[in-house]
């Protein structure tokens, strides 16, 4: 069953931080904002919103609540190797921070490539993701 929708919270004074670092990380595949249904949720997406962000005022950026949202992560998944290049520089340029190159992984499994870049605002795992369908199983990429 494929994924709809899912939801993010972000402190309160936090949203816009979020929102831009996710359209400049994003843009290159035409991720963008599209409702903001009240002032403190965003809906984005390419053609539909499925990727929501709130701002909630009892989420603090507490030592604790850091280290949960670092246990977080979010893969995107791109149509071309080239896609994925180009999300990575564009995340890392917008202020992510490395978690991982673009590169082969076949400890996941042939054919998977791909990048991890923690955002600045809380520290979640986000990753790019394309899949070599040609791949063997053998590992040739």
């Amino acid at each position: 069953m494929p994924l709809d929708h899912f939801t993010i919270c972000v402190p309160e004074g936090k949203l816009e931080e979020m929102v831009s670092w996710l359209l400049a990380a994003n843009s290159c595949f035409g991720f963008k904002e599209m409702l903001r249904p009240v002032p403190h949720v965003v809906g984005m997406g390419e053609d539909r919103p499925y990727f929501w962000i709130v701002s909630d005022p009892t989420t603090k950026s507490s030592e604790s609540q850091i280290k949960e949202w670092r246990k977080q992560h979010i893969a995107f998944t791109v149509e071309t190797r080239e896609h994925l290049d180009q999300w990575y520089e564009a995340a890392i340029k917008a202020g992510g921070e490395d978690n991982g190159k673009p590169g082969p992984r076949f400890e996941y499994h042939p054919g998977y490539y791909g990048a991890f870049v923690r955002d600045p605002v809380c520290g979640i795992n986000f990753e790019a993701v394309w899949r070599d369908t040609n791949a063997s199983r053998a590992g040739d990429e």
